[in-house]
């Protein structure tokens, strides 16, 4: 015990400001995970000056079944916004990874929900993109998703007397490039990648493919990625 004080003496000292900067981050994180209502998973902040705001109305809950990291990329100061309708619901299964300026936004009665980490060396959002759930969002595992990503079941207006809303499935192990959009009704198949600037509407995608366009269209099969670049 003694030796671990001296220790902590002697970061305090030689280490000022990165012990500071880590304690506020400590406390931050204690402070959010308060707001989790089921599982053993935490929220976890990396940064201590990230703006981080969640708001949760009556009945609103988030299952952690793992830890939501929020972690800044590229120096990135946007801040996260996480809103809750009556009786929502996020649910992550396994350890997820948020950066700067993501936005989720579930309404009420309205169900979220993410695989997080399960093969790959992370899961979660890059930054910079928002979420809308007006009834059911479904992201599977080892989910990657770069910048300026919009996805969303509903179209948020009525448009003569169509069906507004209808639900969104991203399967496992499916990568998101940057600037895309994934509209109400999309279904993408496990293990696929959609290619930047792609616009997936209304239609039901296999899996193992590579998506691009607006809309998107199958410009490749029998796709195999992975998150982490391979030694040559």
């Amino acid at each position: 015990m003694a030796i671990k004080l001296l220790h902590y003496i002697y970061l305090v000292f030689r280490h000022p400001y990165a012990v500071i900067k880590a304690l506020i981050c400590r406390v931050r994180s204690f402070f959010y995970s308060r707001y989790v209502d089921q599982g053993n998973g935490k929220i976890i902040l990396t940064d201590p000056y990230l703006s981080v705001k969640i708001r949760k109305s009556d009945g609103a809950r988030i299952i952690l079944n793992g830890d939501l990291r929020i972690i800044p990329h590229v120096g990135g100061t946007s801040p996260v916004r996480i809103f809750f309708g009556q009786n929502s619901t996020l649910k992550i299964d396994g350890d997820l990874v948020i950066g700067q300026g993501v936005r989720l936004h579930i309404n009420d009665n309205a169900y979220l929900y993410f695989g997080g980490k399960k093969f790959e060396s992370d899961s979660g959002i890059t930054a910079d993109t928002l979420i809308l759930v007006f009834k059911k969002v479904t992201i599977g595992y080892d989910f990657i998703c770069a910048w300026n990503v919009f996805i969303s079941d509903s179209d948020w207006h009525q448009i003569g007397n169509k069906d507004h809303h209808a639900d969104v499935t991203i399967g496992d192990h499916v990568w998101i490039a940057n600037n895309c959009s994934i509209l109400k009704g999309a279904s993408i198949g496990s293990n696929s990648i959609v290619a930047s600037h792609s616009k997936i509407t209304k239609r039901e995608y296999p899996v193992n493919s590579m998506l691009a366009g607006a809309p998107a269209k199958i410009v490749d099969s029998d796709i195999k990625w992975s998150r982490d670049l391979q030694s040559i």
